[in-house]
């Protein structure tokens, strides 16, 4: 009787190593030094694994030195970034303080002159406007926040008040209410909306002055005003107020006036 073949293949016995195609395995070698060396075949070529570490340690010393190499070149792309920034910024700086320089001189009466040392009229009279623009807006921002700190000092303050001491609505000290005219109080308090910078419109500064002036707001600062000017301060008090309150009513009936204005 033949014996069952798959009872036989069963039987066989197995190998104590995996088997791999392509792969085979010499007996190792020992170096003059002592040490054991495996020799691989790989498809059919032996492999020293000494020369494969040896590889492998050749292309991450290359890979590393490339590395190196590129951060070195960012590193020096980033110098020339940061020193043309700073050669531009010191050139920036030159340009300003020359036009500094050349508009006060102009601001003085000088004039300017070209590369050839003639008088350059034609900038000469631009930088005067330009001038001109900027000290009237200096003036105009100088005497709005002048204004607005004089009413913080006024209304923390607990002392007494006089006609003087009110932080009027004028470039100039006041000396009666009869120079609190509308022309003036208007100049004075929507002038500054034609700064180049400004956010504010004239509706927004109308509002707050009529709120600042009204006089049931400032019945607290009254208690404080001296005998004497109570009179007087009550009565440009409500003049401020009057004349406010026309210019609210002129921009209602004229928008398209107060829009220009603001």
């Amino acid at each position: 009787m033949q014996p069952n073949k798959a009872n036989a293949n069963k039987n066989k016995p197995r190998p104590s190593v995996p088997w791999t195609k392509g792969y085979f395995a010499f007996p190792p070698t020992v170096t003059p030094d002592g040490r054991v060396v495996f020799t691989f075949a790989v498809n059919g070529k032996t492999e020293d694994p000494q020369i494969l570490r040896e590889r492998e340690e050749k292309a991450a010393r290359a890979a590393e030195a490339e590395r190196l190499e590129r951060l070195k070149e960012e590193a020096w792309q980033e110098r020339l970034r940061r020193d043309a920034q700073l050669r531009e910024e010191r050139l920036a700086q030159e340009r300003a303080e020359a036009l500094i320089g050349e508009m006060d001189w102009v601001r003085k009466g000088g004039s300017l002159r070209d590369a050839n040392g003639r008088r350059d009229m034609v900038r000469t009279e631009q930088l005067r406007a330009q001038v001109r623009m900027l000290d009237e807006e200096a003036r105009l921002m100088n005497l709005w926040s002048g204004y607005e700190t004089r009413w913080r000092a006024m209304l923390a303050g607990t002392g007494p008040v006089t006609f003087a001491n009110v932080p009027w609505p004028l470039p100039v000290a006041l000396k009666t209410v009869d120079e609190l005219v509308p022309a003036a109080l208007e100049e004075f308090l929507f002038g500054s909306l034609r700064l180049k910078d400004n956010t504010v419109t004239r509706r927004e500064r109308m509002r707050a002055s009529l709120l600042r002036w009204h006089p049931d707001k400032l019945s607290v600062l009254m208690s404080r005003v001296v005998e004497e000017d109570e009179a007087v301060v009550r009565e440009g008090i409500h003049t401020v107020f009057r004349h406010l309150k026309a210019m609210q009513d002129s921009d209602r009936r004229s928008p398209d006036s107060a829009a220009g204005k603001s």
